[in-house]
């Protein structure tokens, strides 16, 4: 063969040697060596990607369990670095082995206890083994640490409901755990559809379990009330749908402690939201009258008597109270007002 051949076939025969070397280099014995000879913690972070790269494939793992086993096997005390411990946690939580992975993961992230990303998979491994009070602190801790994205927030949806479903509310002395479970995330995560979602169900559970003058009744009141006003901070930029009932059922709710502190709660605020999200377009009217009476009592009784005589000729334009007249009555006489 001629020299010119030979120049010509080289860059040819080159490319033959690359893809083979390349073979080599992508088989499980040989990968396998790079993790054991890997030093630094950003070799061994490449080599394990390599790896991770290769389950389902022929040759390799058949799923993210087969992984987490053949990681487990790694000589020489490699299977106790803290980024093979990660790598054999978060395939675990893949695999659906959370109380498997949850001792993997604890380990790594004592190696880095500011990595939000460990948090967020050593929340739901803590979700996955039904520890579920564990797993929502954990992930909200993730979200503290700086971690995003819609597996925290699917995480903490599933341990929540997890959590309501496995206790009935009427057997909780105080709020049900679903609440405080929400709660912690709404510190670290405000979010007026979670306000919204815990004041809803809170009141469900109220009309289910309580009687309006019981001690605890008044709890879940104040607390479905709170957060139902909190809710409201989207109403009009960014409605959530069944707002105005939501307003209108915890207004109801806090009715008898609202007696109590006279006034002292968060019931004319709802109301209020319940009448501005209640007006129908077209006529001026509304969904729910009895709220411009109790929104018209709850002015008398703080004295804003002049608020109160508007409210109460509002909803007689709506049609005839005798509630309201009632009201009307007990009115001061010499009211300035047009």
């Amino acid at each position: 063969m001629s020299r010119r051949v030979l120049l010509l076939l080289a860059p040819v025969l080159a490319c033959v040697v690359s893809l083979s070397a390349l073979a080599e280099d992508e088989t499980l014995p040989t990968l396998r060596r790079k993790v054991l000879e890997a030093r630094t913690e950003q070799q061994v972070g490449y080599a394990l990607d390599k790896l991770t790269a290769k389950i389902g494939k022929d040759g390799f793992y058949a799923d993210h369990a087969a992984f987490a086993e053949w990681l487990g096997t790694l000589p020489d005390g490699k299977d106790k670095h803290p980024i093979v411990r990660l790598r054999r946690g978060w395939a675990l939580v893949r695999a659906k082995k959370g109380a498997e992975a949850v001792p993997h993961l604890e380990a790594a992230l004592k190696n880095n206890p500011g990595d939000g990303l460990v948090r967020a998979y050593l929340g739901e491994a803590l979700r996955q083994a039904k520890r579920y009070k564990e797993a929502v602190e954990m992930l909200a801790k993730a979200v503290e640490c700086g971690e995003k994205g819609k597996h925290l927030d699917e995480s903490f949806r599933n341990a929540v409901f997890a959590i309501r479903k496995g206790q009935i509310a009427g057997h909780a002395d105080g709020l049900p755990d679903y609440v405080t479970a929400i709660r912690v995330w709404l510190r670290v995560k405000p979010d007026p559809m979670w306000d919204h979602t815990v004041a809803k169900m809170l009141l469900e559970d109220y009309k289910t379990f309580e009687l309006p003058k019981r001690p605890r009744a008044k709890v879940w009141a104040e607390a479905a009330g709170r957060h139902a006003l909190a809710s409201m901070r989207v109403a009009i930029s960014a409605p959530i749908a069944g707002q105005d009932q939501l307003a209108y059922d915890a207004a109801v709710a806090l009715e008898v402690l609202d007696k109590e502190r006279k006034g002292a709660t968060d019931r004319f605020d709802l109301l209020a939201w319940a009448y501005k999200l209640g007006v129908l377009p077209n006529d001026g009217g509304h969904k729910r009258p009895q709220v411009l009476t109790w929104l018209a009592e709850a002015a008398a009784s703080e004295q804003r008597y002049e608020l109160a005589f508007r409210i109460a000729q509002q909803r007689l334009e709506v049609s005839d109270s005798p509630q309201v007249r009632r009201l009307l009555m007990k009115l001061p006489p010499d009211l300035d007002v047009e």
